[in-house]
């Protein structure tokens, strides 16, 4: 008996883990695909949460991040409207993405010296002046960090609902600016871990890790950001615990 629910538990774990895997297959198609197939999205969302409550169902685990898994899709598919839309074009080409597109090629340029890999740059192309396997690339708008403002953005208007009524207008103040900036500055130090991946392995490399790490590493950072701002919003003043246990 005690075999039989133990192998149920195994395969439910398994099923669930093979679901949630099968979320980011989807995403790395419809990355391969130009992002030109845009029912695949949901579809992820709808397999990932699935598969997450398969796997964690009934642990504390599961108790303690579900909340966040559940807002953090939502966040996602918030996000993945911003392109069925066009509003993300939009952000993008705007004034507003070229103003963070300057700032990221500035500060790429600066960290990369800084680093010791000798670049120059003219006007969006940055330009490696030693031995490397590449000779340039280019930082566009969609490299700006506009879409992890949108993803943030989303996340955080979430959170406000809800987080809203039970947090403090100074600790979501807090939040808001910690998590922007957060979130901005690892959109800018992709950039030049693309320019470091093609320096040593080239276009084809440099290619790869632009189309698949972006979202993963967005998403990362705004589980991140969610993660440490709802335990930060959450917890209550060490008076409180202490007059709890004094009466």
């Amino acid at each position: 008996m005690a075999c039989s629910v133990k192998s149920r538990l195994s395969s439910k774990v398994v099923s669930g883990v093979l679901l949630m895997a099968s979320a980011f297959v989807l995403y790395f198609l419809y990355q391969s695909g130009g992002g030109k197939m845009l029912f695949l999205p949901p579809i992820g969302i709808a397999l990932f949460i699935f598969g997450f409550y398969l796997s964690f169902s009934g642990t504390n685990f599961y108790t303690r991040f579900r909340g966040m898994i559940f807002f953090m899709a939502l966040a996602v598919f918030m996000t993945w409207m911003a392109w069925d839309t066009g509003l993300h074009d939009y952000i993008v080409n705007s004034s507003y993405g070229s103003f963070l597109a300057g700032i990221t090629i500035k500060f790429s340029v600066y960290f990369l010296n800084a680093a010791g890999y000798h670049v120059s740059n003219t006007g969006n192309q940055i330009t490696f002046l030693g031995d490397s396997k590449v000779q340039s690339f280019d930082v566009i708008n969609s490299c700006s960090g506009a879409d992890t403002t949108i993803l943030f953005l989303a996340a955080f208007v979430l959170m406000l609902a809800d987080q809203g009524r039970r947090a403090s207008v100074q600790k979501l103040a807090v939040c808001f600016v910690c998590g922007g900036i957060g979130t901005y500055l690892v959109s800018m130090m992709r950039v030049p871990l693309l320019g470091i991946v093609g320096y040593y392995d080239g276009y084809g490399t440099l290619e790869t890790y632009h189309m698949y790490s972006g979202y993963l590493i967005f998403l990362g950072s705004i589980v991140t950001f969610w993660y440490l701002s709802l335990r930060w919003i959450n917890k209550k003043p060490k008076y409180l615990t202490t007059s709890k246990y004094s009466t």
